[in-house]
């Protein structure tokens, strides 16, 4: 039976617990609110962009290839998969998920004759796939953490990286695996291409395109705005990603600290309970035996 010294100390290391999980739910739920302002405020760039790259894609024959970052090779023979995730841990389910969904897209790649590079945003996905078999890219190393004001020369850089290997036909396809913030508690693995980007031809048959006036007079021609504003395209692009895994990463920790708060408020009364039957059947003790030293000196 474990005595009340013992009950008492763990009553004490479970407080102790519980005040730190409390601290980062609160934490966590201030950089949450600061990721989601983040989020929204971008929102109304990424929009206005896509709608500009809409009308350019209208103002160029259909059928056109505006760029080359949005020209498809004809054969994928190597892919370069881009995973974001933590660099830290006590976040749920967050940074497992992530690493199911790698694992499972890679084998799915390889298994159809394409050779797989990981770009792994995280320590913890860098520690988890360094100790497998798989090929690493070595800029992994300088993205162990990111830091969470998304500076521009982050996302140049980033953004760099992956449209020169494209061009250079070190890769033909680029993806990215990264969870998309729906709410605190609700977050999406989403695998999404990156380049070459696609989304953005028109279609001269369809209903929008036969409904909407071409309004805009370009000056340069479309085509040589499209040379300027797909890189810039691509940066939004990637800082929507990063944006949403950091709220998502912010938003599974908060749940999980929450949680572990709960829990450990449970554990603690169950603890005290157990803490006062030992107590009371410790004091029914002492008493049967002092009433029993006192009949056996009466008698």
């Amino acid at each position: 039976m474990v005595s009340l010294r013992d009950l008492k100390q763990r009553i004490k290391s479970v407080s102790g617990i519980r005040q730190i999980t409390r601290a980062m739910e609160m934490v966590s739920a201030t950089k949450l609110r600061r990721a989601q302002q983040r989020i929204e405020s971008a929102r109304p760039y990424t929009e206005k962009m896509d709608e500009i790259l809409a009308h350019l894609a209208e103002a160029i024959e259909p059928g056109v290839v505006f760029h080359p970052l949005m020209k498809p090779r004809e054969e994928v023979k190597n892919l370069l998969l881009i995973g974001v995730a933590s660099g830290k841990g006590l976040c749920g389910s967050f940074n497992a998920n992530i690493i199911r969904k790698i694992e499972s897209h890679s084998r799915q790649a390889k298994a159809d004759g394409i050779e797989v590079v990981l770009l792994l945003v995280g320590k913890k996905l860098h520690d988890y796939f360094k100790r497998r078999k798989w090929s690493i890219h070595p800029n992994s190393l300088k993205y162990f953490s990111i830091d969470e004001s998304l500076p521009i020369p982050l996302l140049q850089e980033m953004t760099d990286l992956c449209s020169d290997g494209y061009l250079s036909k070190e890769f033909d396809k680029v993806e990215i695996i990264y969870t998309e913030f729906k709410s605190a508690i609700v977050h999406k693995i989403v695998e999404r291409q990156f380049l070459p980007i696609i989304g953005l031809q028109s279609d001269s048959n369809s209903d929008r395109s036969r409904t909407r006036t071409r309004e805009y007079i370009f000056e340069p021609d479309p085509g040589e705005l499209f040379t300027i504003l797909i890189p810039k395209y691509a940066r939004v692009v990637l800082f929507k990603m990063l944006a949403d895994s950091l709220a998502s990463e912010h938003g599974g920790r908060m749940s999980a600290m929450h949680n572990a708060t709960d829990n450990a408020g449970d554990m603690i009364r169950t603890l005290t309970l157990h803490r006062n039957k030992a107590r009371q059947a410790a004091i029914t003790k002492e008493l049967s035996e002092i009433v029993a030293g006192a009949e056996a000196l009466v008698g």
